[in-house]
């Protein structure tokens, strides 16, 4: 399949998503709305968070991080700092208290501020991507983005929850967010693109309330969970069975 290459930007053609595109231009337009009221709403919540956090520790008040976004296109996601900064040179000495399977989920990260412990327990640190949302990057509703180093180039091709915006919100985060294996946010998000419809996306939000109220939004539910030996997918294989990733163990993994 013909790919062009150029910078940050991988651009694959992807089928077209699910839905007719009157309702995919009502999405977008309900996206531009709500994220602008949201923008104006929430700016004295964004300007205390911000003091909170250059108060907290030193470093920047946003990280931006590399994702990948529709059509495979890479974009900058913004989130408020949580954590120490550079905690990407430090996650080599967390790597052992990783729960997660293809993915970095650590259970009382000890690089995470305590400015940042508050903003992860009620997502705020997600409200930044609002602007993301405004600038195209994203919707309100998706499948979760992913690092661009966390999964392989060889799976864009067949991974359909390309052919939609990732979400701020979305199906896997109010049903499995607390589940901390790869297969289970691809299967969600596999599902959310393949079932989607506006109406869809009017239940997730309102699931969304209620998760970020109760304040469970980034917590970790550890089941047997297999211990991750690196980070990126590392120790994964990854196949494309009808268009649906699944992650399993290699077998130098251990």
């Amino acid at each position: 399949m013909p790919r062009a290459e150029s910078g940050d930007v991988t651009t694959i053609p992807h089928r077209i998503a699910r839905g007719s595109a009157s309702a995919h231009r009502v999405k977008r337009a309900f996206d531009i709305t709500a994220c602008l009221a949201l923008a104006t709403v929430t700016l004295p919540i964004v300007i205390a968070i911000a003091a909170a956090i250059r108060l907290d520790s030193p470093g920047p008040v946003l990280y931006k991080a590399r994702r990948v976004g529709r059509h495979g296109r890479h974009f900058r996601m913004l989130k408020f700092r949580t954590m120490v900064d550079g905690a990407e040179l430090l996650l080599q000495d967390c790597a052992h208290l990783n729960v997660a399977t293809g993915m970095v989920k650590i259970p009382d990260d000890p690089r995470v501020t305590r400015t940042g412990r508050w903003l992860r327990r009620f997502s705020l640190d997600e409200l930044p991507q609002v602007y993301n949302v405004l600038a195209g990057h994203m919707s309100l509703v998706g499948p979760r983005p992913h690092d661009v180093d966390e999964l392989p180039q060889s799976v864009f091709d067949q991974d359909r929850r390309l052919a939609m915006r990732p979400g701020l919100t979305g199906l896997w985060q109010v049903s499995a967010r607390s589940n901390p294996s790869l297969d289970h946010r691809i299967h969600y998000d596999t599902k959310y693109v393949n079932g989607w419809s506006l109406a869809m996306d009017a239940r997730i939000l309102a699931r969304t309330v209620p998760v970020i109220m109760r304040g469970t939004g980034g917590r970790v539910q550890i089941q047997n969970a297999d211990r991750a030996t690196g980070t990126g997918g590392g120790g994964l294989n990854f196949e494309a069975n009808g268009g649906e990733l699944t992650a399993s163990p290699s077998q130098s993994a251990t």
